[in-house]
């Protein structure tokens, strides 16, 4: 039955791809299990019934009333006395072609998972796998809404084990980073799971399609995954589902006292990130991400500018008003039943959280979450299901939690626009995924326990025991190794796992090397490329300014070899008794004849000599005056050139 399950998710995300309603989502299984089955009575229960055998989905009779009432309006069954009948042969869906096609999806996961399983402590075989992914799928449930008949149409998984939830959360984050097409293949069956959610509610084809008058208080550690502090998956898994619902005209919004809850959970985590002692989701994320403690405090203070950037509203929280005020000492017992909490002032806040919701209601009894006043988004399930059995007592949450989840959130949302929102169902999964890989309490006691003993016993050196204390390498090897089970860290485990730390962090300096001398050769090839380039340009200048030079100085060579010429002609017609105006260029040819007779017998310079004497110069001046434009000694190129 768990593999016809996984094929049936299959194959209701090709409904959605055709943009059916929720309800018309089950009609082709419907049809199918008529036609194949030939049922004498046709009732709610026995279709539920030949559902579950024949496709592995669990499905509510009054879920399926509503489409076999669908069937017979459109004449093909008719009822009578509760009872009923064919009156004419139903048209078949052909869904072998989409079973086929799901097929060859399940296999490729299954696969997969069955073969990464094989690093783990367990192993497991083929139908295992599939009974792992199935216990996996439920964890996307929707709890805590009376509408909903069941959190998931997946029947109760038999057998599997604790780890199954680990491993195929590690086999997720395998293959999202090492093969696309199967990961793809998973998100097929996450999104067919988010629409069998909808296959619970009878009345959710109804609902609004909107959130508008809601507004949604988000919990405090929804903020510190939309701020980032535990991840990109996470924060992206938030942002987006702040987005889809905001775009659904819900608001979102955060009370007083949850701002100063998440002040405190920043910089504590802050006081952490350097000592060895430290642990959590943000301190490990820091770890990984070199996040100092500076930059946690720094993320403390400026929150209300950045959940305001974020859409988040930050509202003071409601005051006590005795005729809405809530049992605190009961619910503080359920809670104490339900969730652990390691810090008594973060149930203080929690107990603040909800009755302020019911402060908000104001005692008004909703049947939807789409009418509700308010309600706080948490991502502790726990939680939420300790608010949904204390809610129990009051009219203004027995339809609708004062608590939900925020995939709870996120898979209601997405079905009210799944072809506009296709990531949601991406995001939702890397998110839960990475959060099933945090370690547990009990997990990491045992785990720094064994480590302690082994340093004691000098099995591992001191700066074995920092490596495997604060490397981030070592937890994700051993939570992969082990899935999380306390009994399987072993000093075995251990040493194996150190060995492998060892030589990714020789890895890591060794690729780190290889870089720094790989960007080393690439920046002195590209200051050689560069100055040769220079040298080019340079050398094109300097080339232009000689021939600009060459040019000038036989210019002004031209001109004063006219002057000595006219100074001889002067001096053969001298005393011919000309006027001053004409006579005033001969004399100044003639002075000019008279130097250079005399700078001829002196010194020895001829015209040529002057010419070369002056090009020269002009060169010069040139050059200091191109060299202080770009900064650049051209002479030095020009004296390298032989110039």
């Amino acid at each position: 039955m768990p593999r016809n399950t996984l094929t049936s998710l299959a194959i209701l995300k090709v409904n959605v791809d055709h943009n059916r309603d929720y309800i018309d989502y089950l009609s082709p299984f419907i049809r199918h299990v008529l036609i194949q089955e030939e049922p004498q009575r046709i009732t709610d229960d026995v279709v539920s019934h030949l559902i579950l055998k024949n496709f592995g989905l669990e499905i509510p009779g009054r879920v399926v009333h509503i489409v076999l009432k669908r069937i017979a309006r459109q004449g093909y069954i008719e009822r009578n006395h509760g009872v009923y009948r064919k009156t004419k042969n139903l048209h078949d869906p052909q869904l072998e072609s989409y079973i086929a096609a799901a097929k060859r999806h399940i296999n490729s996961i299954v696969q997969g998972l069955q073969k990464y399983s094989q690093g783990t402590i367990s192993p497991i075989a083929a139908d295992d796998a599939v009974t792992a992914i199935c216990r996996f799928l439920t964890e996307f449930d929707i709890t805590c809404l009376r509408s909903y008949l069941r959190g998931t149409a997946i029947p109760d998984i038999q057998g599997g084990k604790e780890t199954d939830i680990v491993l195929v959360s590690d086999y997720v984050k395998h293959i999202q980073m090492t093969a696309p097409e199967r990961f793809e293949s998973f998100i097929v069956l996450v999104q067919g799971h988010m629409l069998a959610n909808a296959l619970t509610c009878p009345d959710l084809n109804e609902a609004p399609k909107n959130y508008k008058n809601v507004t949604f208080y988000c919990d405090t550690p929804l903020l510190v995954r939309a701020l980032g502090a535990e991840g990109v998956a996470k924060k992206k898994a938030a942002c987006e589902l702040i987005t889809l619902v905001t775009c659904l005209g819900g608001r979102f919004a955060v009370f007083s006292h949850s701002i100063d809850e998440l002040n405190n959970v920043l910089v504590g985590a802050s006081n952490y990130v350097n000592r060895p002692e430290g642990r959590g989701a943000i301190v490990d994320e820091s770890r990984r991400n070199k996040t100092t403690k500076s930059d946690l405090i720094m993320l403390a203070e400026s929150v209300d500018s950045k959940l305001i950037s974020l859409g988040i509203d930050v509202v003071a929280t409601p005051k006590y008003i005795h005729k809405l005020q809530i049992d605190e000492t009961a619910f503080e017992h359920i809670l104490d039943d339900e969730v652990a909490h390691y810090n008594p002032r973060a149930k203080q806040y929690d107990i603040n959280s909800v009755r302020s919701i019911y402060v908000l209601r104001d005692n008004e009894a909703t049947h939807s979450l789409e009418k509700t006043r308010a309600a706080l988004v948490t991502t502790n399930s726990a939680f939420a299901e300790a608010a949904w059995e204390y809610g129990k007592r009051y009219e203004s949450s027995r339809e609708v939690s004062s608590v939900i989840t925020d995939f709870t959130l996120a898979n209601m949302a997405w079905l009210k626009s799944p072809m506009k929102t296709p990531a949601i169902p991406k995001t939702q999964l890397l998110s839960f995924s990475y959060a099933a890989l945090q370690p547990s309490e009990e997990w990491l006691r045992k785990y720094l326990s064994e480590i302690d003993r082994l340093e004691k016993q000098k099995t591992i050196t001191v700066r074995d025991h920092q490596l495997l204390r604060s490397s981030p390498i070592a937890y994700r090897d051993l939570m992969h190794m082990t899935l999380g089970e306390e009994t399987a860290l072993t000093q075995e485990t251990i040493t194996d796992t150190l060995t492998r730390v060892e030589g990714e962090v020789k890895r890591e300096e060794a690729e780190k090397l290889a870089l720094e001398t790989q960007d080393h050769r690439k920046t002195r090839e590209a200051l050689v490329e560069a100055q040769q380039s220079q040298q080019q340009v340079v050398k094109r200048i300097h080339a232009q300014c000689q021939r600009q030079a060459n040019r000038s100085a036989w210019g002004c060579s031209a001109i004063l070899a006219v002057l000595l010429a006219l100074g001889l002609v002067a001096g053969v017609r001298l005393g011919t008794g000309l006027p001053f105006i004409a006579a005033l260029p001969i004399g100044i040819s003639s002075a000019a004849l008279l130097i250079m007779t005399f700078l001829n017998l002196l010194l020895g310079v001829t015209v040529r000599e002057l010419q070369r004497r002056l090009s020269k110069r002009i060169l010069g001046w040139m050059i200091r005056r191109q060299s202080a434009a770009i900064g650049v000694d051209i002479e030095i190129f020009g004296q390298n050139d032989g110039n």
